[in-house]
């Protein structure tokens, strides 16, 4: 299988030049300070943020919007239509140019912070997708009869209406070319909001690090943050502390979270059997509150009593339970404040959502999460599936393609320098990470080394 799409970055904070192919899962691993954060983040931005950025105009945009003239003065006959393979390399094109002119500016909404340095950016290789539907309708408005424009997409919920604008030429262009070159991006767009029941979303989910303070103190910066918009409009509170855009969506989605059903109920639930209770949802005065409640007869512990793998494993399970639409999901260091053994059953959900076709994009620091990774790939390649799915206790959804995985190592060229990022290889025993093998070994070396001498002489 090939990738849906690749993206090349150029001079990202620490980063030199990195090229990542779309992968269902993508782990990203390497030391401390290299960049992973940034550009973990930088992906959330491309999915979320491109919108916003007005396109380029140029050559293509211009054989587009006759390209799309001809289509209007055909509506009647020809209310649905194709984009040719020539088409979208100009869709793409206009997105790529809106990129290299716009870059600077996608980052600096993407962390939120003005002037912030991004040298290239630039979308490689990206497919047609597969699952569009483009079709001319009408709407009265005004008196007047007006064109309509609707773009749809497939998933496996069903068709979903993600544009639908009166338009003609010019402005018809900027939501084909986006939403076209977007849900190329692996069918990440999200369906609209209006289509989905429980709490949507109209992008990539983002799990940051440090969940347990986000969890300890969502109610109190959301109050902040009301606060911040308040100073704007003069009145007097305290400024609200700066995020990231990621950071802040997350804030949001935790503020939002309310008890409708989510999208992968079944994954929230194995979680919580692993932590030995359940999280839920109190309602009260005020925003939502997340609760655990670890065995019936005993009161529910607000999250600043819980312990710390509840703290951080609550957004993964209520984003589970309680939200819907999102084809993306990225997570900072899922095995933070983890067991070996809740690592390894985290490792087990995100196979399971990847094989429900969920997204999954990790940045991580564990040997052990990455090895039950490999594990997984193993027993996706091995010849008696089923027998291995059973004796080591899995079900049958319990496995990866290799496709379906791509690793990438963050390393600088020395503490505080120029990170290198490199696509790990993969062979029958899964991925290969240099970056945990040399510290793996030089601790063998140095317990082998430490042993006692022998006792007899």
């Amino acid at each position: 299988m090939q990738p849906p799409w690749k993206l090349l970055v150029e001079d990202l904070g620490r980063i030199a030049r990195a090229e990542i192919e779309a992968r269902p899962l993508l782990l990203f691993v390497g030391g401390n300070n290299t960049g992973k954060t940034y550009l973990a983040s930088l992906l959330w931005g491309v999915l979320s943020l491109t919108r916003e950025l007005p396109v380029a105009r140029g050559t293509a945009y211009d054989r587009c919007v006759g390209w799309i003239e001809e289509r209007f003065a055909r509506r009647e006959q020809e209310p649905t239509f194709e984009i040719s393979p020539e088409v979208h390399a100009d869709l793409v094109q206009i997105v790529n140019d809106t990129l290299r002119e716009r870059g600077a500016e996608l980052a600096e909404k993407t962390f939120n912070r003005p002037g912030f340095k991004l040298g290239r950016i630039e979308l490689r290789d990206v497919a047609v997708p597969k699952e569009i539907s483009i079709r001319w309708g009408a709407v009265q408005a005004q008196g007047q009869r007006l064109a309509t424009l609707s773009i749809s997409l497939r998933d496996h919920t069903g068709w979903s209406t993600v544009a639908r604008d009166a338009a003609r030429s010019a402005s018809a262009i900027e939501p084909l070319a986006k939403l076209h070159v977007l849900g190329a991006l692996a069918g990440v767009t999200a369906s609209s909001a209006g289509d989905i029941p429980g709490y949507p979303r109209t992008g990539p989910v983002y799990l940051p690090a440090s969940r347990t303070g986000f969890m300890l103190l969502y109610r109190s910066l959301a109050r902040q943050l009301v606060g911040d918009v308040l100073i704007k409009t003069g009145a007097a509170r305290a400024p609200a502390p700066d995020l990231t855009r990621p950071a802040i969506d997350f804030v949001d989605l935790l503020v939002g979270l309310r008890p409708d059903e989510g999208a992968y109920p079944e994954e929230a639930a194995f979680l919580e059997r692993a932590m030995g209770g359940r999280l839920a949802l109190r309602s009260g005065v005020g925003l939502n509150e997340v609760i655990y409640e670890y065995a019936k007869g005993e009161p529910a512990l607000p999250m600043e009593l819980s312990s710390s793998l509840v703290t951080e494993l609550a957004p993964v399970v209520v984003t589970l339970r309680h939200v819907r639409g999102y084809r993306v999901l990225i997570i900072e260091e899922p095995e933070a404040h983890l067991h070996p053994r809740l690592q390894r059953r985290l490792a087990q959900v995100i196979v399971r959502l990847v094989r429900k076709g969920l997204f999954v994009w990790i940045t991580t620091h564990s040997e052990n999460f990455c090895q039950q990774i490999n594990n997984f790939m193993k027993l996706g390649a091995h010849p008696r599936r089923a027998e291995m799915q059973r004796k080591h206790g899995y079900e049958e959804i319990d496995y990866l393609e290799v496709d379906d995985v791509a690793g990438y190592q963050f390393e600088a060229d020395a503490p505080g320098g120029r990170t290198t990022v490199t696509e790990m290889k993969k062979t029958a025993s899964g991925l290969v990470i240099p970056t945990f093998n040399r510290e793996l070994a030089a601790l063998t070396d140095e317990a082998m080394d430490l042993e006692p001498p022998d006792a007899e002489g």
